[in-house]
């Protein structure tokens, strides 16, 4: 009996390895997105580091007691003419270890959620330090906005982390180039995460050569993630929501796209890491790069 029991698991035990985590050894031990009220409850769980995204002068003024500020640009920054990109390896390891941060810590970041760019900023910084080989790592959801509605303490003591050497294993699984996408073209299904007027082709930033979208692609805006107050959205409404736009068959790849970069993070990480859907990537160069192509196959 006992044997028979262990066939019956070992499928969903390779899953698990096959899809699985970057870390060995390693498992995400807290939940993606986190509460207020969690994390005011975990203020001192060992090895739990929280991480501010926003300006500095911001973070002086008030933050959740024992934060450490690591200022979004310094996730994100312009390389070239790409204005959302990832740091150099080498430089991406000595900005998680100058705050502090090893493989085995529990992190959680928060920002401001003013407008829902702000927002996108947070996930963006996740989406990075898991790239950078870090499991667990949550956002705060409704961010430092919701911890201050709820009269949560607030500091203003500046928490000086404790630098140490830092060496993960990079995921460049989580990310996908130009070149990969015209590759495999017809079997991806791409999912464009810009607002309906920009994926129709009616508008578009001024950074981007011309207005449309890649031929094929789905859209979902990352702003119907996100309740009016924004926070995100029950893992029932998420739910709805992505499979009326990417189907129930979770074996699918789906790469997600944006303007530059900042959004595209967002359903990326909620159809992985809350819905289930392992095979989705980031296409990181986004319309920025595709658009400046005149060979690249675009819908206007």
């Amino acid at each position: 009996m006992r044997k028979h029991g262990w066939f019956k698991i070992l499928p969903l035990v390779l899953v698990l390895f096959l899809v699985g985590l970057p870390a060995v050894g390693a498992a995400r031990d807290i939940a993606p997105i986190v509460s207020t009220a969690w994390l005011q409850a975990n203020l001192s769980m060992p090895g739990l580091v929280i991480v501010d995204v926003r300006k500095v002068e911001q973070y002086r003024e008030g933050h959740v007691p024992g934060a450490v500020n690591a200022f979004y640009r310094a996730w994100a920054f312009k390389r070239g003419d790409l204005y959302t990109e990832i740091p150099e390896e080498d430089d991406l390891f000595d900005l998680v270890g100058s705050i502090g941060l090893s493989r085995d810590s529990r992190v959680v970041v928060y920002g401001r959620t003013d407008t829902l760019r702000e927002c996108f900023h947070t996930t963006r910084v996740a989406c990075t330090m898991k790239y950078a080989g870090l499991v667990n790592v949550a956002i705060l959801d409704g961010g430092f906005n919701k911890w201050v509605q709820e009269k949560r303490a607030v500091s203003q003591t500046v928490t000086r982390a404790e630098e140490r050497p830092y060496k993960g294993a990079v995921r460049k699984d989580m990310f996908v180039n130009k070149a990969y996408v015209l590759k495999n073209y017809d079997r991806l299904v791409l999912l464009d995460v810009r607002e309906p007027d920009y994926f129709i082709g009616k508008r578009k930033l001024d950074c981007i050569d011309q207005a449309g979208r890649l031929p094929g692609a789905i859209n979902l805006p990352t702003s119907w993630a996100f309740t009016p107050e924004r926070t995100f959205k029950s893992k029932e409404q998420l739910t709805v929501l992505a499979e009326a736009a990417v189907g129930t068959d979770r074996s699918k790849e789906i790469i997600t796209y944006c303007d530059t970069g900042q959004c595209c993070p967002t359903w990326a990480l909620i159809l992985r890491e809350i819905l289930g859907y392992p095979n989705v990537r980031l296409y990181d160069g986004a319309l920025q790069e595709w658009m400046h192509d005149p060979q690249a196959p675009v819908i206007k």
